[in-house]
């Protein structure tokens, strides 16, 4: 049986766009996910980080999030709902409620949890995933958004770069759950990180990018046997490193004037006997458009006359 999975991330819920709430945006994009989770019979959700906008959300942008949680789970029982914390989510916060979430099938990674001895606990980063009939088909290394101190420390003649921790904590989740999965079993990876050659959006100012490149993580970050990484952080959807499996869902809103053509989407990802066996690229409908006003520049008296002919 096929393990049926999609892929999103960066919703940035109780964002403002330029002073604009975007409180109808999200509702429809939550709408629209809610409905496909639904007519695709989804066995799993991933949610690659940066759930919300600011680590002290509304209680509107935080309302939105639970009944979102909750109606998912209504009208498609059995659905499984994993998601980690991104830069812009306080990791405590969205880990909270998990107590209550557990009833509702979901599971959210906000901190990176140690032993009574200070060792990272490898178990609490792994989440098996099952398929509607309850059976295990896959192990989710599920990664937060790592900070200095998150990551296992070096060894001696080791770097001691953030890149470099990174590298060492998906090395060690890898080898820690394929020595766990069971045959035919897939390893799926979560992870809210810079990758190397990721495109950014142009005016996107939510998004972090560090100069010269040193929180870039390449894509040889992640194990060849890892089936499928969902990644956030990045708002423009795309594959990473030339692999087909390494991939940006990208924000499902415009974050920037400059992405007016551009079409977001979630990924339908299917996972059969340990391998992918399709990807789908799903286009978000579109509820508010994007305008330029003039498309190029004019002089002012022209700049006005355009203003003047739009409708009221």
């Amino acid at each position: 049986m096929a393990l049926k999975l999609i892929h999103t991330a960066d919703w940035h819920l109780g964002q403002t766009f330029f002073g604009y709430d975007r409180e109808a945006e999200h509702e429809a994009f939550l709408g629209f996910l809610t409905n496909l989770l639904v007519e695709r019979q989804t066995d799993v959700l991933l949610i690659a980080g940066d759930v919300f906008d600011v680590t002290n959300p509304s209680a509107g942008a935080q309302r939105r999030f639970y009944r979102f949680l909750k109606e998912a789970n209504r009208r498609n029982p059995g659905l499984q709902i994993v998601i980690i914390a991104g830069n812009h989510d306080s990791a405590i916060r969205l880990e909270a409620p998990n107590p209550l979430l557990e009833e509702l099938n979901t599971s959210i990674v906000g901190i990176v949890g140690r032993t009574d001895s200070g060792e990272i606990d490898l178990g609490s980063l792994v989440v098996p995933l099952r398929n509607r009939a309850g059976e295990r088909e896959a192990l989710c290394l599920a990664v937060p958004f790592l900070r200095q101190g998150d990551y296992p420390a070096a060894s001696e003649g080791e770097p001691d770069s953030y890149v470099a921790g990174i590298g060492r904590m998906y090395r060690r989740l890898y080898a820690y759950a394929d020595a766990r999965r069971n045959p035919g079993e897939a390893i799926v990876a979560l992870g809210h990180l810079h990758a190397t050659g990721a495109e950014l959006s142009d005016d996107d100012r939510s998004e972090r990018a560090i100069m010269g490149g040193l929180e870039s993580v390449s894509a040889d970050t992640f194990d060849a046997g890892i089936a499928y990484t969902a990644l956030g952080h990045i708002h423009k959807a795309q594959r990473i490193g030339g692999r087909e499996a390494v991939r940006y869902a990208g924000s499902p809103l415009p974050m920037s004037f400059s992405e007016k053509n551009y079409r977001h989407q979630v990924i339908a990802v299917a996972v059969e006997e340990g391998k992918v066996a399709g990807t789908e690229a799903i286009e978000i409908p579109r509820v508010a458009d994007l305008m330029r006003i003039p498309d190029s520049p004019l002089p002012p008296e022209e700049v006005l006359r355009c203003l003047a002919g739009l409708p009221e």
